[in-house]
């Protein structure tokens, strides 16, 4: 198993229902990207069923420069978030945090690594 640093949550900029699946997301990434796999650990669907994506023992796609120690989580949405959602990153959050002895201070958003970004359009402390 890898070294987990920190997490890192994600949107997945797109409000559209059909969207809502970690499978379109993978498209987007193995088809358009040309990646290996969907660059995601998790996905956090609008219902708060959590889908699982790239495996964790491998490291992610999704923020530049932090992939080799970091798992990254994306929730569905783009400026509509459920609070079903919420609750499942929280707890899905706590429950990686104890896995890989971790603190709350290790997660962030995108943001935080792109001044550029908006992503996860949320804030992620307050979770």
């Amino acid at each position: 198993m890898r070294k987990i640093n920190k997490i890192i949550v994600h949107c997945s900029d797109s409000d559209y229902s059909h969207h809502d699946d970690i499978s379109v997301i993978r498209k987007w990434h193995t088809e358009e990207r040309g990646w290996k796999d969907v660059g995601y650990h998790y996905f956090i669907q609008a219902s708060g069923n959590v889908q699982w994506g790239r495996p964790i023992e491998q490291a992610g796609a999704h923020v530049s420069g932090q992939n080799k120690d970091s798992i990254g989580i994306c929730l569905h949405g783009k400026h509509k978030f459920t609070q079903k959602q919420f609750n499942s990153l929280k707890s899905l959050l706590f429950d990686l945090i104890r896995q890989f002895d971790l603190t709350t201070k290790d997660v962030y958003g995108h943001r935080d690594f792109d001044r550029h970004k908006t992503c996860p359009n949320f804030d992620v402390k307050r979770i």
